[in-house]
């Protein structure tokens, strides 16, 4: 049986991060494949801090007066004639044009017989955003390898660039088996289906495209049908959820074979999910999950995710924690626990069974515990992500 540890290995291994050139107003929750430098200086002119007169700071002196000679509009571009002891009007963001080179606002100026009255010398540049001040061209502004956030889109579009190389989106193509589930609200004996509405939740956390394509009977007929309509794929990963198992209707393994998939890995080391199918074809990825809620889940966090964020050249947040208890173990498995965080350690909460639902929201976590032993003592180190990644 293969262990956590070697099929996550196995799954990152065959993982393609695909690049293209997009158009930032086009960009929304990808990876930047690239890195970023400014093609401008930012400001790209001399501009004023505030509202109030320009000078040329050699003509200024303590109770000095200046004629005033015009204005500098935000905006505008023009020549101007320097005349010496003379300033202009100018807006927050207007054009300081040599060879005047500072200003004061308008509570710092007395206007006395329609000039325009200083109350000290003025430094150079004083009340003056100096040109590329923020950034000059060809500075590197972002490193590559990091998820575009609005403040990185309004970065990259104020330093001149159009467009950016990053990370295709993954694709995720989602089925459910079983005769026994239902997408619908029933009040009967069937499984309400939940799993497409809980993958589909984590779009925008692990930036992916979603479909689902419904429930599938437990019969080769349906199995047929449902793999017509994923045909000519790439790069996409695939997900079922159950007939994976050693049961008389779980028919995946032997039909994947036949389908000319190569499967990589079929039951894994780990509690839940041991039953859990990985198989490529086609630079497609294909996971067939265990049918039992929480196996699905775990399958998706710590097999699914970690692929999904590989194929954009990101890494899964794993973080460590200690145990604020004492846990007895299974030795030879990697066990996926939903855990609390608190300050003073993580607590694994009762009902683990991959059946029980109503335990995921008393947790915030999931617990990776790996250890060999059969026993974790109370304020060992363990690892976990959290269920926000």
């Amino acid at each position: 049986m293969t262990s956590y540890k070697e099929a996550l290995h196995k799954v990152l291994k065959v993982s393609k991060a695909n690049k293209k050139k997009e158009f930032i107003k086009n960009v929304k929750n990808e990876t930047i494949s690239e890195n970023i430098y400014a093609k401008k200086d930012n400001p790209s002119f001399n501009n004023s801090l505030l509202d109030g007169f320009v000078f040329k700071s050699s003509d200024t002196k303590k109770n000095s007066h200046f004629k005033l000679n015009g204005e500098l509009a935000v905006g505008q571009n023009k020549k101007i004639k320097y005349v010496k002891n003379t300033c202009y009007r100018v807006s927050t963001g207007g054009k300081i044009i040599p060879p005047y080179d500072c200003m004061l606002p308008y509570e710092q100026v007395e206007v006395i017989d329609g000039l325009i009255e200083i109350p000290k010398k003025i430094k150079k540049f004083n009340n003056v955003r100096l040109r590329g001040s923020d950034f000059k061209k060809g500075d590197l502004l972002i490193k590559k390898n990091q998820k575009i956030t609005p403040a990185k889109k309004l970065l990259i579009k104020s330093s001149g660039n159009e467009n950016i190389q990053i990370y295709e989106t993954p694709n995720i193509i989602l089925f459910c088996s079983g005769d026994e589930i239902s997408d619908k609200i029933v009040f009967n004996d069937k499984v309400i289906n939940s799993i497409p509405e809980y993958i589909n939740s984590y779009r925008e956390v692990y930036n992916f495209k979603f479909r689902y394509l419904g429930v599938v009977k437990d019969n080769k007929n349906s199995i047929n049908k449902i793999f017509s309509k994923i045909k000519n794929l790439n790069n996409t990963i695939i997900v079922s959820t159950g007939g994976v198992s050693a049961g008389h209707k779980d028919y995946f393994p032997k039909f994947l074979r036949q389908k000319k998939y190569k499967i990589l890995f079929h039951r894994i080391g780990m509690q839940p999910g041991r039953p859990t199918l990985f198989a490529t074809k086609n630079n497609n990825y294909y996971f067939g999950l265990p049918g039992n809620p929480i196996s699905s889940i775990v399958g998706f966090h710590f097999l699914i995710a970690p692929l999904i964020l590989s194929m954009q050249n990101l890494k899964i947040n794993m973080k460590s924690h200690k145990i604020s208890h004492n846990y007895k173990k299974n030795p030879d498995l990697t066990e996926l626990r939903r855990g609390l965080v608190t300050k003073s350690g993580i607590k694994i909460i009762p009902d683990q069974e991959s059946y029980k639902l109503n335990s995921l929201v008393k947790a915030n976590c999931w617990l990776l515990l790996d250890q060999k032993s059969n026993f974790i003592k109370k304020g060992e180190k363990v690892k976990y992500i959290d269920y926000e990644n």
